[in-house]
């Protein structure tokens, strides 16, 4: 079957693209900028009450007790839950599959309210009442009297021997969460005898911030509940049908009697894959039978929701003289904060990203994550590779430039190649990394923008010159399981319907979808609608994780559009009376091969189908999954030029010019969308993002947008684009992702930068904010 498709691709390519490639604009630009599309919080239904959250002020401590006569007491209020009122089923908000559920491999530390609160901003309690003005009213009611417990608010506290216990999940009494990953090519005492022994041996280590995702749309849920006993949940999430199982288990629902829509997305960048405070909305609406909305303040979607994982990463190389990586160890810590969370889950990803961009003989790989009484940790765009990205390619920079080799060269020698079978066993496929570096270094003009940056680091404004490269996944594969069904259905004049459960973040992948679809049947895609993402209608799919859509989603969508495509033909061939190896279909019709003239609509095929004219009646509609079993990647080469002041310690980012190696270019609009939207992520987190915690309370000082300084639209740079657009093999039509890979070289990137204006200093954080920088240049008398 496979090889069939991958035959019918060729042709269709042969023959040439009348969709694939062309940059067709977002089917929802238009109703985005016109103010008619219907976010989650523009829905109103019948006798909607409001729901409200009352959060801990503390970061650790036992609740004693909870007192609501006040609140109920309030006109209005119609519902008070709290943890002695509540289910009190452990779950894991970042459970993927159902069998993350029970299967032991997640840690399940988290409840709807729990007896103790692990961080300021930890759920307490909740309201349902006729306003948000009431709800707020009424949780200002609630008494609460709170056992203050010992916190550990530092990550490096957390991380000592006999420190206080964040969660008493973590492992054997200390801090760890589910435990440490090792995996490697060889014994971990082995890889670093073996870089011990080099010719030349290298250590950095490198911390990275805790950050937000920035969306635009604050998060927002929806819950009704019917006296049938039917349970719908309206949420901007990335994982419809996990979010169904996690909140099915903890209100003990059959999952047919939970159904979660996917609304409008707002934005998410991996802030909405968790599940946040769904669970909460569904069981006020269970108590009230009346629709519940939760709508969060921009302060407590800081505070309450996720963040990316704040890491220490150290990174061990051993090199020959000639350059050559022989051996590489990578260590990494992450704080995942009060609850488990995401934070086994992205040690587990980074640890793959961490084998498949460098080729050595050896490698290992350690990490884990630590509980901290500080707030959640979760999925981020790049879900781990921005941190590894940033850690190992200041420390790459390094070795090159005490080794005397320009920094691209380094690269290039160490990189992998196509084809090439590694250390690990991993197949990397047509991995185009080198094309990339090489093609960027000629487009940007490196050694003569080098070299000119020398003669301008001097006095107060030093321009520098920095690249780095990247790698991302494109699926879950081999590890976990990881398929997509997709079902496409004929109408009667001629267009077509295709329900999948992958999700649209805004990315546009409802497009890319139909671009694909239609170029299989030949059906403009403005004449296939595509319904997303409602575990009642559409089929299974894993979630808008790990930049599998394009991928995953794109080779299902060709399965069941090239199975829809045969059954056009035969029945096309019954209407025609001509053998269906004789037929193709062509612009909305199935015609003769050698006469043109002979040729019949898919309308008149439909109609035909459904009236039994040719056989028995029968609806054309096509339903296939796409089982991912090979691990593809992403990769990209970064080349940035930035100034540097001096006096103030403010970075001026003036360009920034990556080529991307994603296979085959769908929709050059979205790839490039995308591209802008991941370096903007990756400035704002090289540069001047960072979630401030108190030490003393353990509150976020910051948790807005006047003062979490997000990378301003001003500041953008100059952003040059080029690709490396050779075909994947496995990919649909060749493509493959681009949505995390467009963040996770820029950062690194941009230190190198830095580092090459001011004299090739050492970097050993981020963000580099100015008074950071001051301080770096005061010590170092610059």
């Amino acid at each position: 079957m496979v090889s069939d498709i991958k035959d019918l691709e060729k042709r269709i390519s042969e023959k040439g693209f009348k969709y694939v490639g062309k940059g067709i604009p977002n089917r929802e630009s238009e109703m985005k900028v016109s103010g008619e599309m219907l976010y989650i919080d523009d829905l109103r239904m019948k006798g909607m009450l409001h729901g409200k959250l009352l959060f801990s002020p503390h970061s650790h401590a036992r609740i004693k007790s909870i007192e609501t006569t006040r609140a109920e007491a309030l006109p209005g209020v119609h519902a008070v839950i709290h943890h002695f009122n509540s289910p009190h089923i452990a779950y894991n908000s970042a459970a993927r599959f159902y069998t993350d559920i029970n299967s032991g491999d997640l840690p399940l530390t988290e409840y709807l309210f729990d007896s103790t609160v692990k961080y300021a901003g930890d759920r307490v309690a909740a309201v349902a009442a006729d306003s948000p003005s009431i709800a707020a009213a009424a949780v200002k009611l609630i008494d609460v009297e709170y056992e203050e417990l010992p916190s550990v608010l530092e990550f490096d506290d957390a991380l000592t021997e006999g420190a206080v216990q964040a969660n008493p999940n973590g492992k054997d009494g200390t801090n760890l969460c589910g435990g440490w990953l090792t995996y490697g090519s060889e014994s971990e005492e082995s890889v670093l005898e073996h870089i011990r022994k080099s010719d030349f041996s290298f250590e950095d280590t490198f911390r990275t911030q805790k950050v937000h995702h920035g969306y635009i749309e604050p998060v927002c849920h929806i819950a009704s509940y019917t006296r049938s006993g039917k349970l719908t949940i309206w949420s901007t999430c990335q994982n419809v049908f996990s979010f169904r199982d996690v909140i099915a288990s903890v209100m003990e629902l059959p999952q047919s009697r939970v159904r979660v829509i996917k609304t409008v997305s707002g934005g998410a960048f991996g802030g909405k894959s968790e599940v946040l405070h769904e669970g909460v909305a569904a069981l006020l609406a269970i108590r009230t039978h009346r629709p519940v909305k939760i709508l969060l303040t921009r302060e407590e979607v800081f505070t309450s929701t996720t963040s990316r994982h704040p890491s220490i990463i150290t990174v061990s190389t051993g090199v020959t003289r000639e350059g050559k990586i022989t051996s590489q160890f990578v260590k990494t810590i992450t704080n995942t904060g009060g609850y488990a969370g995401s934070g086994t889950n992205v040690i587990g990803a980074q640890s793959d990203m961490n084998f498949v961009l460098y080729s050595a003989e050896k490698l290992f790989y350690r990490g884990a994550s630590f509980y901290t009484n500080t707030s959640n940790s979760g999925a981020m765009r790049g879900y781990g590779s921005p941190q590894l990205m940033a850690a190992r390619e200041t420390h790459i920079e390094r070795i090159a430039l005490e080794m005397g080799i320009d920094p691209v060269e380094f690269r290039l020698t160490n990189v992998v190649s196509p084809y090439e079978i590694n250390c690990m066993g991993n197949n990397m496929y047509n991995t185009r990394i080198k094309d990339c570096i090489e093609k960027g270094a000629e487009l940007f003009g490196w050694k003569k923008r080098r070299a000119k940056a020398l003669k301008l680091q001097k006095g107060r404004y030093r321009r520098g010159i920095g690249m780095d490269v990247a790698v991302h996944d494109n699926g879950w594969a081999p590890a976990f399981q990881d398929l997509t069904t997709i079902t496409i259905k004929m109408n009667s004049d001629g267009t077509a319907v295709l329900l999948t459960g992958t999700h649209d973040l805004g990315t546009g992948s409802r497009t890319i979808l139909a671009q694909i679809a239609g170029e299989v049947l030949s059906l403009p895609p403005l004449n296939i609608e595509v319904i997303e993402a409602d575990t009642d209608v559409t089929p299974l799919d894993m979630g808008a994780k790990a930049s599998r859509t394009t991928y995953i989603g794109g080779n299902a969508a060709i399965l069941a559009a090239a199975n829809l495509r045969e059954q056009l033909i035969v029945e096309g061939a019954a209407i025609l009376d001509i053998n269906p190896s004789e037929l193709c279909v062509e612009s909305g019709s199935v015609i003769s091969v050698s006469n043109s003239e002979q040729k019949c609509s898919f309308s008149e095929i439909v109609v035909s189908a459904q009236t039994g004219k040719h056989g028995p009646q029968r609806d054309l509609t096509a339903t296939e999954s796409f089982e991912s079993l090979i691990a593809i990647k992403s990769y990209v080469a970064v080349y940035t030029e930035i100034e540097v002041d001096t006096e103030s310690g403010k970075v001026r980012v003036l360009e920034v010019s990556p080529v991307h190696n994603s296979g085959r270019i769908i929709n050059p609009i979205l790839f490039e969308g995308q591209i802008h939207g991941g370096i903007h992520m990756g400035l704002g987190y090289a540069l001047s993002e960072e979630m401030l915690v108190d030490s003393i309370n353990g509150k976020v000082k910051n948790p807005n947008f006047r003062t979490y300084k997000m990378f301003r639209a001003p500041d953008m740079p100059e952003i040059n684009i080029a690709a490396i657009e050779s075909p994947e093999d496995v990919g649909p039509f060749g493509a493959k992702s681009i949505g995390e890979c467009a963040t996770d070289g820029v950062a690194g990137a941009i230190v190198n930068a830095v580092s090459h204006a001011l004299g090739n200093i050492r970097l050993n954080r981020i963000p580099l904010t100015p008074e950071y920088l001051k301080s770096v240049m005061q010590e170092m008398d610059i």
